[in-house]
């Protein structure tokens, strides 16, 4: 079906599921079409990039007198850049919901990728508009990934979506001679020292941290997290992404009735 028009007031389309949908109904909110938002941009290429050094490394072999260090940092150019596309095209799909009428988008499926190159972006987020059926129009057009039961029972302990969230933090890691080494030889016994793990463990912190400064007062929720290790001349990217929904309480939860046995295990 296709977006409402004035010959064909009453069809619209959808990316929920039946009990989605349903679901949504049963919530007062009233579907009104399928909504978009799109970011293709260039980021320059990685080596333009300055890393942020948080930390140098010693090299392994320095037995042998070779001392080239290495050390770990971030690449926040890299990151806020990502951020600022998604950013982009939230506001598109958003400003696609608004034209409709709606109150927010549910169901939104977020979807990055590289089309040409390791340094082209594309952002693409799509969803639901809907429109709350006898409630007041929001200051703000609010969106979420979650929809149907999982909408529902959000709702149901307290709290409200704000918006769908993408944080991310890039660790890079630039490498001496041999920064990592494990057991006896040129290198002594038991020099032990860990860049990589110390690189996943900062982009994973890194990108927490990011989602908790972007809205104080909102906790993010149904969070996906994604790692991806890339190798470069020298040096190694270590990507950790953040997706999820913001939301907020709006009420105090109720009270949980005590659990009433219903079956005996007993002998």
């Amino acid at each position: 079906m296709s977006t409402a028009t004035a010959g064909r007031p009453h069809a619209f389309d959808s990316g929920l599921t039946t009990p989605d949908f349903a679901a949504c109904l049963a919530m007062g909110l009233q579907p009104l079409g399928l909504v978009q938002g799109y970011f293709v941009g260039q980021i320059s290429s990685w080596s333009t990039y300055s890393g942020y050094p948080v930390r140098n490394y010693p090299c392994a072999c320095y037995e042998t007198g070779m001392h080239n260090t290495g050390w770990l940092g971030r690449v926040d150019d890299l990151d806020q850049a990502w951020m600022s596309a998604h950013g982009t095209a939230l506001e598109r799909m958003l400003k696609e919901a608004a034209d409709l009428g709606a109150h927010g988008v549910v169901g939104v499926t977020t979807e990055m990728s590289h089309p040409t190159n390791a340094n082209s972006c594309e952002v693409h987020l799509y969803g639901t508009a809907v429109l709350s059926v006898g409630g007041p129009a929001p200051q703000r057009l609010w969106s979420t990934q979650l929809a149907g039961h999982k909408l529902a029972k959000l709702v149901e302990i307290g709290y409200v979506p704000g918006s769908v969230a993408y944080a991310r933090c890039t660790a890079m890691l630039v490498e001496g001679c041999n920064m990592e080494f494990y057991g006896s030889g040129r290198c002594g016994t038991g020099y032990i020292i860990t860049p990589l793990q110390d690189a996943h463990e900062l982009a994973r912190s890194g990108a927490v941290d990011v989602a908790r400064r972007m809205s104080p007062a909102m906790s993010m929720y149904g969070v996906d997290m994604e790692v991806h290790e890339t190798e470069g001349t020298g040096a190694t990217y270590i990507t950790c992404s953040l997706r999820g929904s913001l939301v907020r309480r709006a009420r105090s939860t109720l009270p949980v009735s005590p659990p009433v046995a219903t079956v005996s295990l007993g002998s």
